[in-house]
C-alpha cells in the first residue's frame, strides 16, 4: 500500500497540484471576502439568486419527494415542462453534491460546488497536457492553473452550470488526440455526449470549436517521409470520417436529453429568435486589449463589457513565441492565425457573436464562448513553451514591445475597470516572466517551480480583485427569508392536501415556488415557453421574455388561475376595522408548525421585499399569521379543471385591453353575451395639481412641472359608494424612475419591470372611504395612457364563479404529471376547461375513453366534454423523451461495435508489425 501511494504521488503530483492549488486558492479568496461559510455573504447574487438556487432546491426535491417533477412541475408558472430546463440548468453530474447538503444550508453547496468545479477544471486540463502532449512537472501544474482561474472562469463563476464545459473540453481535446493519433473516438464520443448532457447551451458552442480545433489538429499532423501523398490524403480522409462518425454518436448518447429540449425550445428560447445580422462592430478593437490586463473586471462587465481573455502572463508570452516557433510546422501556424482571428472577429463583430451564441446576442455576461479562444491560446502556449528553447533577442525584442504598447494603449483608453496599479501588476509579471524565458536555456532546476510560484500567484491576483468588485448578497438575509417561507407554505400544506396555487405580494425571487414547493404563477427562466407570458402580459401582469410576475392579480384572476392562498405582509391596508380585534385569534394552524431554524441566526432588521400592494386582500378570508405574515384564503378560487361554455374555445387574445380580455374570458366561461359587464368605467371624483399643468384628451393626460425645481404631484381621488373591487389601468410608459406611487398616503408597490398595460388595484370592500392615488413626479412631465378606473360588479362575479365552482372537478389524485377526478358538467357547458399550460404531451380520458384535447386563449388546455357526471384523467408524457431515448440506445450500440471493431484492427496490425 505503501509503495502504491508513493508511486501515486510520483506520478501525478503534477496533477495534485492543478487541483489542489485553484481549491486553495479560491478557498481562501472566499475567506477574505467572507463568503459563506466564512462570513456572512453568499455568492448568491444576479441570476445564480435570481434563478439558480431556487432550481437547485427543485434538484434535490425532485430526487426525495417527488421524481415525476422532473418532467412537469406546477412550480414553474401555471405549470410547464422541466426537461427543457433540466437541460439548460440542473443536467451537470457534478450536482449531485446538492443531494449531500441540507436544504436550509443551500448557500453552502453552492460554494463548495464552484471550488470544486474550478479546481476540476484544472485538473482536466492537466490530463489533457500529460496524455496528451506529455506534459510533467512544475510546467504542466502552472497551464493548468492557468486555465483553471483564467479571467473567464473567475468572472463567469456565478453561472456555476456553465463550468462544466470548462472541465470536459480539455477531455474531448485529449480524444480528439486519441482519434487522430490512433484512430480510437471512444473518449471524444463519450466526453461530447457529456458535455451535450451536462449543458447543451455551452455544448453548442465547444461544438463550433471542434470543427476548427479539428481541422487545426489535423493540418499539423506529421507522417513519415516514406508515405505518399495519395496515403496522405487517404489517412486525413479517414480521419475527417472518424471525426465527423464519432461527432454523430457523440450528439446521438445525449439524444435522449437533446430531442426533447430541442422540442421545448421551439417554444420558448428559440421562438425569440430572429435571423437580423448586424454587421457592425461592437467597439474599436484595440479595447479587447484591456483584458490582457490583471484584473480587469467590474460589476458593470457583466450586462455589457468585453471578452474575458486574461490567461496569465507565462501562458500569453509563450501563446504569442508559438508563431516563431519552427518546432511546429508553418502550415500548422499558419492555421492558428487564420482560427485566432476568426476568433477575434468572432469576439466583436455583432453578426458572428451572435452565431457563437445559437442565433441570439446575450443578455448580460457577453461572449460567452470566450474560454474556447483562452483554452486555445494556453493549449498552444503550454505546447510552444515546451518547444522552446529560451526567448531569441528578436522575441524577447517583440515580446517587451508589445508589453508596452498594450499596457499603453490600455491607459491612453480610460477604461474605469482598470487602474494604474493593475498596469504596473501586468507589466512586472510580465517582464519577470520574459526574463525567465531568456535564461530557460540554462536549465535551472529551479526554474518550473519559480514559473509554477508566480503564475500562482499572478492568478490569484486577478481573481481576488475581480471578486472584490462583485456585490454579494447576505446570507442572513436569505435564510430568513427561507425560513418565513417554508413556514407559512408548510402551515397551508399541513392543513390541505387539495390542489391549488399560492402566491404572495412579496418575493424574493420570481421562483420562490421552487425554493419551497408548491404551486405557483411566478417564474423565471431561459426556457420558458413563450405563450404563457404572453397570456399573462395580455391580462395586465408584469411579463418579459421568460418571466412573469402575479403581481396585478384581479379578484377574476385570483379566482380563474386557482390562487387559493395568499401570503401577505403584515400590513394594515388589508385589514378591516373590525378585524383589528378578532383578527387570527385562532392561530392553531401555525402553533402545529415546528420553524426550522434558519443556516444563520433570525436577521432582525430583515424587511420582506414587496412586489404589488394589493386591497383585494381585504375580501379574503385570512386563516393565520405570524410575526412578519398573514395566510389568506381565496374563497372564489376555481380548481384547476371545471366546466365551462364551448365560447372559450373562439375568445381571441387582445394585445393591450387587458379589462375587456377579462371580461371576454368570465362572458366565455359562463356562456354570456358580450354585453354582460363584468368591468364598469368609473370616474375619478376630483382631480388635484400640485406644480402641474394637465393636458388630457379621453383618457390619456399629460402633466407638465410649472416650476422645475420643486415638487410636483398630481392626485386623482374617488369615493366608492359599493364594497366592490376597483381597479386602475395604467400604462407600461410610467416606470419607477417616472414617478412615485401612494395610495392614501402610503407608498403603493408595483413590480418595477413590465411591458403591458398593467391593472392596478386601489380599493376593495372600502365603501364611503375616500380614496386617493398621488403621482409624485421625477422628471420634468409625467404621461398617462390608457388611464382609467374600473369598478368591478361584484354581483356579476359572484354569480359566474359560483355557476363556474359547480362545475368543478373534485381531485382524487394527483401528480406532477397525472390528475384524476370526478366532475359534474352543466348543461351549458361543453368543454372542461383547465388553468393548465396546452402541450401536446398531455393526454386525456373521459371515462377511460381517450378525448383529443385542444387550445383555449392560444394557451391552455381544454378537453370537449358532454353535460353529467364524468371520470376524468390527464396524464403528461414529455414529447419526444422516447424518441430521444431510443436513439440515445442506437447510438451506444453502434459506439460499442465501433470501439470493438477499431481495438480489433489495432490488435490485427500490431499482430501484422510483430511479424
Amino acid at each position: 500500500m505503501q509503495k502504491t501511494i508513493k508511486a501515486f504521488f510520483y506520478n501525478y503530483w503534477p496533477l495534485l497540484l492543478a487541483f489542489f492549488v485553484p481549491f486553495l486558492t479560491m478557498s481562501l479568496i472566499y475567506i477574505i471576502q467572507g463568503v459563506y461559510p466564512f462570513g456572512n455573504s453568499s455568492l448568491m447574487t444576479v441570476d445564480l439568486g435570481q434563478q439558480y438556487v431556487d432550481f437547485y432546491a427543485y434538484y434535490r426535491q425532485t430526487f426525495f419527494e417527488d421524481p415525476s417533477s422532473f418532467f412537469y412541475s406546477f412550480s414553474k408558472a401555471i405549470g410547464g415542462d422541466m426537461v427543457g430546463l433540466w437541460a439548460y440548468y440542473l443536467t451537470s453530474p457534478f450536482n449531485v453534491v446538492f443531494l449531500f447538503f441540507p436544504h436550509h444550508q443551500l448557500p453552502f453547496a453552492i460554494t463548495f460546488l464552484t471550488v470544486l468545479k474550478i479546481s476540476l477544471t484544472g485538473l482536466s486540463f492537466g490530463w489533457l497536457l500529460k496524455k496528451g502532449f506529455n506534459g510533467e512537472g512544475f510546467s504542466l501544474a502552472a497551464f493548468s492553473i492557468s486555465y483553471a482561474l483564467m479571467g473567464y472562469t473567475i468572472v463567469n463563476q456565478l453561472n456555476i452550470m456553465w463550468l462544466d464545459g470548462l472541465i470536459f473540453l480539455p477531455l474531448i481535446a485529449l480524444g480528439i488526440e486519441r482519434l487522430l493519433n490512433q484512430n480510437k473516438g471512444l473518449t471524444y464520443s463519450i466526453f461530447l455526449a457529456l458535455t451535450l448532457f451536462a449543458n447543451y447551451y455551452i455544448g453548442y458552442m465547444i461544438c463550433l470549436f471542434l470543427v476548427g480545433y479539428f481541422l487545426f489538429r489535423l493540418i499539423g499532423m506529421t507522417y513519415p517521409s516514406t508515405l505518399t501523398l495519395k496515403d496522405k490524403i487517404k489517412a486525413n480522409l479517414h480521419s475527417l470520417f472518424l471525426f465527423a462518425w464519432h461527432s454523430l454518436l457523440g450528439a446521438g448518447l445525449a439524444a435522449g436529453l437533446l430531442l426533447p429540449t430541442f422540442y421545448s425550445l421551439l417554444g420558448s428560447k428559440a421562438s425569440y429568435t430572429k435571423l437580423a445580422f448586424d454587421w457592425e462592430l461592437a467597439y474599436p478593437f484595440h479595447e479587447m486589449l484591456s483584458k490582457l490586463v490583471i484584473g480587469a473586471f467590474n460589476f458593470d462587465q457583466m450586462p455589457s463589457g468585453y471578452p474575458n481573455l486574461f490567461i496569465g502572463s507565462l501562458a500569453i508570452v509563450s501563446f504569442g513565441c508559438y508563431f516563431s516557433n519552427r518546432a511546429f510546422p508553418l502550415r500548422e501556424r499558419i492555421t492558428a492565425v487564420a482560427l485566432m482571428s476568426l476568433y477575434v472577429v468572432s469576439m466583436n463583430l455583432k453578426a458572428f457573436n451572435m452565431v457563437w451564441h445559437a442565433m441570439q446576442y446575450p443578455i448580460w455576461y457577453p461572449y460567452r464562448f470566450s474560454f474556447v479562444v483562452c483554452f486555445f491560446m494556453i493549449l498552444n502556449g503550454f505546447r510552444s513553451f515546451m518547444n522552446m528553447k529560451g526567448l531569441k533577442p528578436l522575441e524577447t525584442f517583440f515580446s517587451v514591445s508589445l508589453t508596452a504598447v498594450v499596457c499603453l494603449s490600455v491607459y491612453q483608453g480610460n477604461f474605469d475597470f482598470v487602474y494604474p496599479e493593475q498596469l504596473v501588476l501586468t507589466i512586472l509579471f510580465t517582464l519577470l516572466i520574459i526574463f525567465m524565458l531568456i535564461i530557460k536555456p540554462q536549465r535551472y532546476r529551479w526554474l518550473p517551480l519559480v514559473l509554477f510560484l508566480i503564475t500562482t500567484v499572478e492568478m490569484g491576483i486577478n481573481a481576488q480583485i475581480d471578486l472584490s468588485r462583485l456585490s454579494y448578497v447576505k446570507q442572513d438575509s436569505f435564510s430568513t427569508y427561507q425560513n418565513i417561507l417554508d413556514t407559512d407554505i408548510s402551515a397551508i400544506q399541513k392543513e390541505d392536501n387539495d390542489f391549488y396555487r399560492i402566491e404572495k405580494t412579496f418575493l424574493r425571487s420570481k421562483n420562490d415556488s421552487f425554493q419551497a414547493d408548491y404551486p405557483s404563477v411566478s417564474h423565471f427562466s431561459s426556457t420558458f415557453e413563450k405563450e404563457i407570458p404572453q397570456l399573462f402580459g395580455d391580462l395586465g401582469f408584469p411579463v418579459g421574455d421568460g418571466f412573469i410576475v402575479y403581481a396585478n392579480g384581479t379578484v377574476f384572476t385570483d379566482a380563474l388561475f386557482g390562487i387559493k392562498y395568499y401570503i401577505s405582509e403584515q400590513n394594515a391596508l388589508y385589514r378591516l376595522p373590525e378585524q383589528e380585534d378578532e383578527l387570527l385569534k385562532d392561530v392553531s394552524l401555525l402553533k402545529t408548525i415546528d420553524a426550522k431554524e434558519p443556516a444563520y441566526p433570525a436577521n432582525t432588521e430583515f424587511q420582506l421585499s414587496l412586489m404589488q400592494t394589493k386591497p383585494d386582500l381585504r375580501s379574503y378570508q385570512p386563516v393565520a399569521e405570524t410575526n412578519r405574515t398573514v395566510l389568506y384564503q381565496n374563497p372564489n378560487a376555481l380548481p384547476i379543471m371545471f366546466g365551462s361554455n364551448q365560447a372559450i374555445l373562439d375568445v381571441p387574445l387582445i394585445a393591450g385591453q387587458p379589462i375587456q380580455l377579462q371580461e371576454n374570458i368570465l362572458n366565455a366561461l359562463v356562456g354570456l353575451p358580450e354585453t354582460n359587464h363584468l368591468f364598469v368605467p368609473t370616474d375619478f371624483t376630483s382631480t388635484v395639481y400640485q406644480n402641474v399643468t394637465g393636458v388630457s384628451s379621453t383618457h390619456n393626460h399629460t402633466y407638465t412641472k410649472q416650476i422645475a425645481n420643486q415638487d410636483a404631484a398630481v392626485s386623482f381621488q374617488f369615493t366608492p359608494k359599493t364594497n366592490d373591487a376597483y381597479y386602475l389601468t395604467l400604462s407600461p410608459n410610467v416606470k419607477d424612475e417616472d414617478v412615485s406611487i401612494y395610495l392614501n398616503g402610503v407608498p403603493f408597490t408595483q413590480y418595477p419591470t413590465y411591458r403591458d398595460l398593467l391593472v392596478l388595484n386601489l380599493a376593495n370592500l372600502n365603501k364611503e372611504d375616500t380614496i386617493t392615488i398621488k403621482f409624485n413626479l421625477k422628471k420634468s412631465s409625467l404621461k398617462l395612457d390608457d388611464f382609467q378606473l374600473y369598478r368591478l360588479d361584484q354581483t356579476v362575479f359572484s354569480d359566474a364563479i359560483d355557476h363556474l365552482q359547480q362545475g368543478g372537478m373534485t381531485v382524487s389524485e394527483h401528480s406532477s404529471t397525472y390528475f384524476k377526478g370526478e366532475v359534474t358538467i352543466q348543461d351549458d357547458q361543453q368543454v372542461l376547461f383547465t388553468s393548465i399550460p396546452y402541450s401536446k404531451g398531455w393526454s386525456a380520458q373521459i371515462d377511460g375513453i381517450p378525448v383529443k384535447t385542444e387550445k383555449a386563449l392560444d394557451s391552455l388546455l381544454a378537453v370537449p366534454i358532454t353535460p353529467g357526471k364524468h371520470t376524468v384523467t390527464l396524464d403528461y408524457r414529455t414529447p419526444l423523451f422516447k424518441e430521444g431515448v431510443i436513439v440515445s440506445i442506437i447510438s451506444a450500440l453502434f459506439l460499442l461495435l465501433t470501439h470493438l471493431i477499431s481495438r480489433k484492427s489495432t490488435t490485427t496490425l500490431k499482430g501484422d508489425l510483430n511479424e
